[in-house]
């Protein structure tokens, strides 16, 4: 990293031209993908599997909150 790189979000902005044009050829080099401060918790998993999970855990969730009650 270099002191001379702007800094977040600034930065992204610098990008916007190289984006467009990446994108516009259906490429998405230059997107931006944040994944934020739980990144190293996410598991690789398929889209069901995904789906099914969070639909159990919410389920649960839901349960338990009748309980509280």
């Amino acid at each position: 990293m270099t002191d001379a790189a702007l800094a977040f979000p600034t930065a992204g902005a610098a990008l916007t031209p190289l984006k467009s044009a990446a994108e516009a050829a259906r490429s998405a080099d230059f997107s931006s993908l944040w994944s934020g401060q739980a990144a190293a918790l996410g598991r690789e998993m398929s889209t069901g599997d995904l789906i099914r999970r969070l639909a159990a855990e919410a389920a649960q969730r839901i349960k338990d909150l009748g309980a509280e009650g």
